[in-house]
């Protein structure tokens, strides 16, 4: 009985299959026609690399472009920020260091024009302050009168009213006779306003505190640099005390359009390097990134080098000298 069931089971399982798989002579066609298109798609996405190479497209300008772009993304402000913070290092931590180091003020009777380095210090100044009060007497300055004192630089305003009753000056001068007064405004010589970039060794030799040492030197720093485009930049000046440019800043201008650009499209390594904000590496890295990459597209890409993210500023220092 069992094996009739299964018999019977079997044979209907058989046609069932026949007639759902059953196909007549058009659809064996079109199903035939399809296998074929199914396996030539496949055989054609495997030969196509070898019938058509793919080229290689040439991100060279568009990566310059992009190079470009995100070193402009760097705002005014930031560059603004780190002018402020190089000015505000050099005189507000000299400010800081200074009054940790402070000595507290000994008052005594002196005289600033004949008192020795030992005894400024016994005042409790500091040995920056007392170098540049040495440095301005043997320029030969003299101090007249005790406001004439107050004006040493970096001397705190309440260090000099502890010290004002103790200097042994007066505290004004006479006023001469109109006749006197005269006679002296004849002899008197006036000393002109210079531009700095522009002033001959012997116009600078003629202000006060500069020999002809320090007028060379001047004039061959600015030389070097290919012009001054601010008189901070002074204080780079080896030998040239803060003293001494306090004197003699209220007889200089400046003239930013007298200042030599720098071509970085064109100038060579030698040429680079000669420049006192740049050194070889520097100059290395601008001709061969240009060398590689083509001409340069703005001066900001030059912080995309690895070689300008220093931290004496290099790049903010040279900034001003270059040029496409």
């Amino acid at each position: 009985m069992h094996g009739i069931l299964r018999l019977f089971l079997l044979q209907k399982t058989k046609a069932m299959l026949k007639e759902f798989f059953y196909h007549n002579s058009t659809e064996r066609k079109a199903t035939a026609v399809l296998i074929a298109l199914v396996v030539l798609m496949f055989a054609l996405c495997w030969v196509w690399p070898y019938l058509v190479p793919a080229g290689k497209t040439d991100f060279t300008a568009f990566k310059s472009e992009v190079e470009a772009f995100k070193a402009g993304l760097y705002s005014i402000e930031e560059e603004e920020n780190f002018e402020k913070k190089r000015y505000q290092k050099k005189y507000y931590s000299k400010s800081e260091n200074k009054s940790a180091e402070a000595q507290s003020i000994n008052p005594f009777p002196f005289n600033p024009n004949t008192a020795d380095k030992e005894t400024l210090l016994e005042l409790g100044l500091s040995e920056k302050l007392v170098k540049g009060i040495i440095n301005y007497r043997e320029k030969g300055a003299v101090f007249k009168t005790k406001s004439d004192f107050s004006k040493i630089y970096n001397l705190k305003p309440e260090d000099f009213e502890l010290l004002k009753d103790y200097i042994q000056l007066p505290d004004s001068i006479e006023k001469k006779s109109s006749f006197e007064k005269k006679s002296f405004q004849k002899s008197k010589v006036e000393i002109p306003i210079l531009d700095i970039n522009q002033a001959t060794a012997e116009e600078l030799d003629k202000l006060p505190g500069i020999g002809p040492s320090f007028a060379e030197r001047i004039v061959k720093y600015r030389n070097s640099l290919g012009g001054f485009h601010n008189l901070a930049q002074m204080e780079d000046i080896y030998g040239l005390s803060d003293s001494i440019i306090t004197v003699i800043t209220p007889f200089l201008k400046l003239k930013s359009t007298e200042i030599k650009k720098i071509n970085i499209n064109s100038i060579s390594v030698e040429e680079l390097k000669s420049h006192p904000y740049l050194r070889w590496r520097h100059a290395a890295a601008i001709v061969k990134y240009r060398d590689k990459n083509g001409p340069y597209k703005s001066v900001e890409m030059l912080r995309t080098l690895h070689e300008f993210n220093d931290a004496e500023g290099t790049y903010w220092k040279i900034k001003p000298y270059l040029s496409l």
